[in-house]
């Protein structure tokens, strides 16, 4: 086989996994859990999954465009505590509806505070965003003492227990979001300057856009479906709790983003990955606590696919020709 037909079998491999890859995996593992266990595989058991994994999917779509941008936020789980238990404690007093709309409203402020930070004072977002992650979940313990916040609110509740022609309201709105969220990514100017500025800041810069006032709109858009986010996990339970809400999210959510398929890099990335392989984690989160595995080993079991992902991430941007 000669040099180029050598590469262009290497690309077409490359794509062949990023088109496939993940849904087969995500097979694989269906099939694999249902064997192991007939209850896996119940309608209601399915159901269970999915709701879960929107908890995890809705994150995962500010954080694409964030890790798409060249930056990164690990404070998105004590974000998502904070602005719980201050909206869980509005909706009393405000109603339901405000209450969610003030829980949107913070978290992307919270959101915009971060990329002032960044852009502004020039801290990188890794220090920047590890120290907000615990001003955060401080904050969330001092306005409550470390107190949940139960929701008895009809509106709030239907968020994360609602039913929309007998489909799970959470799923709906997972779904709506993501395709909401690709419409921006390749239809809106907008998204492409996201790409531009991941890829190469400086020549985006010169290219005319305003690299800051991009990265600011990132990390509010990180925000905001965080904060989304957190009334759908809170509405589930029926509580905000300060201590245990958000508690390894940002782990869940960094590692679906890595294993669709965006590098951490930036400038590369996919919407519809980010979704299937938020999906893949519920199932193995799910698998793994109906065979009663510990919940010790389940988070060794999502260290190594993270890793996994990033190795496999360099493997498929090398073989396509792409620096990483």
């Amino acid at each position: 086989m000669t040099e180029l037909g050598t590469k262009t079998f290497r690309v077409k491999a490359a794509q062949q996994w990023e088109s496939l890859g993940l849904p087969f995996l995500l097979v694989m593992l269906v099939i694999l859990f249902s064997i192991l266990s007939p209850f896996f595989r119940t309608q209601g058991n399915i159901l269970s999954i999915l709701r879960f994994s929107s908890f995890i999917a809705i994150g995962a779509i500010g954080m694409t465009f964030c890790i798409m941008g060249g930056e990164f936020d690990i404070s998105v789980g004590s974000m998502l505590a904070l602005v719980g238990v201050l909206g869980a404690s509005f909706a009393p007093v405000i109603g339901g509806v405000g209450a969610v709309l003030a829980t949107i409203v913070i978290s992307s402020f919270l959101g915009m505070v971060n990329g002032l930070f960044v852009t502004k004072l020039r801290i990188p977002a890794f220090i920047t965003t590890l120290g907000m992650m615990f001003i955060y979940r401080s904050l969330a313990y001092i306005y409550t003492d470390n107190v949940s916040v139960h929701i008895q609110d009809r509106f709030w509740l239907f968020i994360g227990n609602g039913r929309v022609l007998g489909i799970h309201f959470p799923i709906i709105l997972m779904l709506a979001l993501f395709g909401a969220a690709y419409f921006i990514l390749r239809k809106t100017p907008y998204g492409r300057y996201v790409i531009a500025v991941g890829t190469n800041s400086s020549a985006a810069e010169l290219s005319g856009i305003n690299v800051d006032t991009i990265k600011i709109a990132i990390f509010v858009m990180v925000g905001f479906f965080v904060g989304i986010a957190s009334v759908v996990i809170s509405a589930n339970l029926g509580v905000a709790n300060p201590g245990l809400m958000g508690q390894g999210y940002e782990f869940q959510v960094i590692t679906a983003v890595i294993l669709g398929g965006t590098i951490l890099g930036g400038g590369n990335g996919s919407l519809g990955g980010a979704l299937i392989a938020a999906i893949i984690l519920a199932v193995l989160r799910n698998g793994m606590g109906i065979l009663q595995v510990s919940s010790y080993w389940q988070n060794v079991v999502t260290g190594l696919v993270l890793i996994f992902a990033v190795a496999l991430n360099r493997v498929r941007y090398t073989l396509m020709g792409h620096e990483v």
